[in-house]
Parts: C-alpha cells; sequence; structure tokens
C-alpha cells in the first residue's frame, strides 16, 4: 500500500473550547502543495489565503469531527490532486484550569 502523498498534521495536546489550533497540510517527501483546501466531515472547511495552514480559533464543541486536507501536487508530467487521509479532532469541554 503506498504512502499518503499529503499529511495532514494537529497538534498532539489536548484541545478545549475556547483553544485556537493551527492544521497543516504537508507532502511527504519534497514535493510542493498548491491551492489546499481543508475539510471537516468531506465539507470544506476552509481555504488558506496563501499556503498550506488553517488556524481555527475559540474552539468550539461543534469544531470536532474527521477533517482532511486536498491540494494540487507538483508532478514530472502534470499537477495532480491529492487528498490526506482523515484526521480525528475532538474538542474537549471547558479547559480544566478555568474550573478554578
Amino acid at each position: 500500500c503506498p504512502p499518503d502523498k499529503l499529511v495532514l498534521q494537529v497538534p498532539t495536546e489536548e484541545l478545549f473550547e475556547g483553544d485556537a489550533v493551527t492544521l497543516r497540510c504537508r507532502t511527504q517527501g519534497d514535493k510542493s502543495v498548491t491551492g489546499v483546501t481543508f475539510y471537516r466531515e468531506d465539507e470544506e472547511a476552509g481555504t488558506p489565503r496563501d499556503g498550506t495552514e488553517l488556524s481555527l480559533s475559540r474552539l468550539q464543541l461543534n469544531h470536532s469531527g474527521r477533517y482532511s486536507c486536498g491540494g494540487w501536487l507538483d508532478s514530472e508530467l502534470s499537477p495532480r490532486w491529492e487528498y490526506s487521509a482523515p484526521v480525528i479532532v475532538t474538542v474537549h469541554g471547558e479547559h480544566p484550569t478555568a474550573a478554578t
């Protein structure tokens, strides 16, 4: 099974309501990716103006879901559209430090 051409990077720490998070769409290897689009539950979640990162601020519980990204990969013949494997993002309720 060949490896995915695109990888969606999500921080590993727990995410809570009110937090901010940056999703990154990266290639495996040295190819560049352009025209990146992010998806949540197979619906468009955002398109960065420039680059491969999408910032979500003031997270809410409804931001939880299955995220992926897609973009144009440079190829020797011609650019081709690829998708990353989905990654589950879970937003938890109130931050534990806010309860003190």
